[in-house]
């Protein structure tokens, strides 16, 4: 019986597809109503995921822009994100995902003359 088992989840794994997003940008808003700039890197693992990679990306636009940055950096907020994505591909594109595994997750560099003078001002240089 463990063999036939082995078998089969073997024979199935060879129809399992993976979607690399290496550098994936967005804004999202933080909890301050400021926008916040994020960089991803995640490997998606279903079946048939090289013909839906333009659905995976416009699900991975609208699902991340529903969390506010705070709650996307804690490890519960992560795993509800996934979740989310996971529900969001199969319901509104039929899109199967097994895994979502997430390489990189941060707060990209979001260097604007704003942010510059802001940063500056809390070294104390501009004092007025």
């Amino acid at each position: 019986m463990k063999k036939v088992f082995l078998i089969l989840f073997f024979s199935l794994s060879l129809f399992a597809d993976s979607f690399e997003v290496r550098d994936f940008k967005a804004n999202i808003y933080s909890k301050k109503s400021e926008l916040v700039k994020i960089q991803l890197a995640a490997v998606f693992e279903g079946r048939d995921l090289k013909i839906n990679q333009d659905r995976i990306l416009d699900a991975l636009n609208i699902v991340i822009g529903s969390f506010f940055f705070e709650d996307l950096m804690t490890s519960k907020g992560k795993e509800e994100f996934k979740n989310l994505l996971i529900k969001y591909l199969d319901k509104k594109y039929g899109v199967e995902i097994d895994e979502i595994l997430i390489i990189k997750l941060m707060q990209a560099d979001n260097i604007t003359i704003k942010n510059l003078i802001k940063e500056m001002k809390k070294e104390g240089c501009c004092k007025k």
